[in-house]
């Protein structure tokens, strides 16, 4: 499966919610998103970033915990990946295997997401401590899928919220948060 999604900053969290409710869409309670990510030892992140990059998700929604080990590999770039993801019952046995093949970690973040749909467009609105609010709209598509067309489709649904191509941001909140705590981009 591919995962196409274009992400943007927020200045106003509340008027954004306020567009989405006048437009009767929906957004669901909020959900607690604990996120790490590990990477190749010198792979930087940024940019086009073809090397795969491992993630373990614990999720926090309405009481109910799981954990997600999830791949992501870029095709165009950071916001254009292939995604294979699965739940998992052994987070430590998973963390072991994924530091004795070569994978270190690269960023540790927590996010509160609001989820809602248009049509086959997921939305997620983001709260990322130290980074602040984000939208992104993304989309589930096959792998040989034109990214062009579809990241102008995305485009009209943020443009719809009045979401402006200036606030665009190319980069994942992993990317996001290291450039924030100012480590060194590689992994280490």
């Amino acid at each position: 499966m591919r995962e196409i999604e274009i992400k943007a900053r927020v200045a106003d969290k509340a008027a954004l919610l306020a567009i989405l409710k006048a437009q009767n869409i929906s957004v669901s309670e909020p959900i607690t998103h604990h996120d790490r990510v590990f990477g190749l030892d010198g792979e930087d992140g940024g940019g086009v970033n073809a090397a795969p990059w491992l993630r373990i998700r614990t999720e926090i929604s309405a009481g109910k915990k799981s954990e997600i080990f999830t791949l992501k590999k870029s095709i165009t770039n950071q916001m254009d990946s292939i995604e294979h993801e699965t739940e998992v019952t052994d987070v430590a046995e998973l963390e072991k295997i994924i530091l004795h093949i070569g994978f270190t970690p690269y960023s540790d973040l927590t996010k509160t997401r609001q989820k809602a749909h248009r049509g086959d467009i997921e939305i997620c609105i983001d709260t990322i401590e130290g980074l602040g609010d984000f939208i992104e709209v993304e989309k589930l598509t096959s792998e040989d899928v034109d990214y062009k067309h579809i990241a102008e489709e995305l485009w009209a649904v943020l443009e719809s919220f009045g979401v402006s191509r200036d606030d665009h941001v190319t980069d994942g909140y992993d990317v996001l948060m290291r450039k924030y705590e100012g480590s060194t981009v590689s992994a280490r």
